[in-house]
């Protein structure tokens, strides 16, 4: 467990400094790996991720525009946007993460690494994001009847 959650914060800083610091996906892993407190096992998981999260960036934002209808993309921080990303992708592409895990854990990153009101919106955007899927998977099910 503890892995995973220190793979999800490589995954969004590899994700930031892609994304502030205009590195390379490659440079920004061999920049970041250097850390010898991080778990092999953390580290290949936060680089799934974050690729995972690269390749389906516009699918991700366009989830994260609709959940957020009353802000702009730009306007929200660079920090809880790309946890968000990280979140839903692990919904979308993770099969073995929970829901829950998902949200929980973003949640706490949020807090660790942003604002204080972070959280709250973090949670507010993923809990309405993952109501979609619910819903989808019930439409699917209820189709399959």
């Amino acid at each position: 467990m503890i892995s995973r959650r220190r793979g999800r914060e490589f995954a969004m800083q590899l994700l930031y400094s892609v994304e502030v610091g205009k590195e390379a996906f490659t440079e920004a892993i061999k920049g970041l790996s250097d850390d010898p407190e991080l778990p092999l096992e953390a580290r290949e998981y936060g680089v799934k991720l974050a690729r995972k999260v690269l390749e389906n960036q516009d699918e991700l934002d366009a989830k994260l525009s609709q959940a957020s209808a009353n802000w702009d993309l730009e306007r929200i921080a660079i920090v809880d946007k790309i946890v968000i990303r990280c979140a839903v992708a692990e919904l979308m592409f993770f099969s073995d993460v929970p829901t829950k895990v998902a949200i929980n854990e973003a949640v706490d990153i949020a807090k660790k690494f942003s604002t204080g009101d972070s959280s709250r919106f973090v949670n507010g955007v993923l809990d309405a994001i993952a109501k979609t899927f619910s819903n989808s998977i019930q439409r699917n099910d209820q189709d399959a009847e």
